[in-house]
């Protein structure tokens, strides 16, 4: 998931027509036509057109390999394409790489109950030193973990690497530093939300580097066999760390004897960065209010949050790779019923458990009605709860 913390605050609904897109007036044309069409279901005056189903192709390898740059990704992504796998009785594999503990508005609201809280220093972040749950890196592991059993998987591996961690580290390996350490974030420098992004990547040394993580990888990669698919975000990604993993994943399964087919995941559209809030707006339909994390509004319109979430909880719109890069040609996953539609749906449930991405979990004790769900206020985390997961397949079918 995003841990994007730069922005300011929006009150006025933004539309498509605000939003620059790579590809010029076409694109901005496409876009929003594609917002228009979504929009139109979202108020019911449109029946969604069938999905093509790839499940086919999709699921017929011998096993899935998932790596997942942030937890959460590994189920707002691939979660329905786990359980496919499940389903057939294949071997599934789940890799999250980083902890995820540097998205500083969610790790704010976790420490002191409120996003004009006190923000999160190094240790607050990232602590796996002692018995007792007291970091954001162990909470986001714990989330993980609980929603591989809402699965019916076993918890993933971890492998620790700083939250945004792994854009540094593929600049590292480009720019000939393979050994240079990564460092974690420390938000303790920061006055409030606004300023966060300063904080990142100014913590501690860690022991890991460019190099220690494409010797993972190569591992990992390395211990599937030819015919197993691996699932992993898309290296034209908006996210510098999802963009990266998929750079480091396309790279070393190029150098194999025998590269894998590979299933990437757009997570994080590709807009431009001086949109105040870029990636708000993905999936389609576009949020209403970016950023939209308001305390005030929302403690004196208790409906504020959940009617700018319900906006985007459209599980009937099958899943859509933005026009904004040329990412490559979608393959559609179509997922039973089960996993998408309804209050008990699977995939709903597994996505739930990300309780401090959605803000609905405070250390300091419950987290007033009001304020529930603040951190996910505009519905990215459940916009991805859809009837289809797309992708784009790569190599051997």
């Amino acid at each position: 998931m995003h841990n994007d913390c730069e922005g300011s605050s929006v009150d006025a609904i933004e539309t498509a027509a605000s939003r620059p897109t790579r590809g010029g007036a076409v694109a901005a044309l496409a876009l929003a036509v594609l917002l228009v069409a979504a929009l139109s279901h979202a108020q019911g005056s449109a029946v969604p057109a069938e999905p093509r189903c790839d499940n086919d192709v999709l699921t017929g390898y011998d096993g899935l390999l998932v790596l997942a740059p942030h937890p959460d990704d590994e189920a707002i992504a691939f979660g329905g394409l786990v359980s496919a796998y499940m389903r057939l009785g294949k071997p599934v594999n789940v890799v999250v790489v980083t902890d995820g503990d540097g998205y500083c508005n969610a790790c704010q609201f976790w420490l002191s109950g409120s996003v004009r809280g006190a923000t999160c220093g190094a240790a607050d972040l990232s602590n796996l030193a002692t018995a007792e749950v007291d970091s954001f890196a162990e909470v986001r592991r714990g989330e993980s973990a609980a929603a591989a059993a809402i699965l019916g998987r076993t918890p993933p591996t971890f492998l620790g690497y700083p939250d945004t961690g792994l854009g540094q580290a593929w600049s590292n390996s480009q720019g000939g530093l393979p050994d240079k350490r990564l460092r974690s974030s420390d938000f303790s420098g920061c006055p409030d939300y606004d300023s966060c992004g300063v904080g990142y990547g100014g913590g501690p040394e860690s022991e890991l580097t460019a190099a220690s993580l494409t010797g993972a990888l190569s591992r990992l990669l390395a211990g599937t066999s030819p015919r197993t698919l691996v699932a992993t975000s898309h290296w034209l990604d908006g996210h510098a760390d999802h963009a990266a993993l998929g750079s480091f994943v396309k790279s070393l399964n190029e150098r194999l004897d025998v590269p894998r087919a590979v299933a990437y995941a757009v997570i994080h559209a590709h807009t431009p960065k001086s949109t105040s809030h870029p990636d708000c707006w993905y999936p389609a339909p576009q949020a209403l209010l970016c950023p939209c994390a308001d305390e005030q509004r929302a403690t004196e319109d208790p409906t504020f949050i959940a009617d700018l979430r319900r906006h985007r909880m459209r599980p009937d719109l099958p899943a859509l790779l933005p026009d904004d890069a040329a990412y490559g040609a979608p393959a559609q996953l179509c997922l039973p019923e089960e996993l998408y539609r309804g209050e008990a749906a699977v995939k709903l449930t597994a996505v739930r458990a990300f309780r401090s991405q959605l803000g609905s979990v405070a250390r300091s004790g419950d987290v007033p009605p009001q304020l529930d769900a603040i951190i996910d206020c505009n519905g990215y985390l459940l916009s991805f709860v859809r009837r289809t997961e797309v992708f784009v397949l790569a190599g051997p079918r």
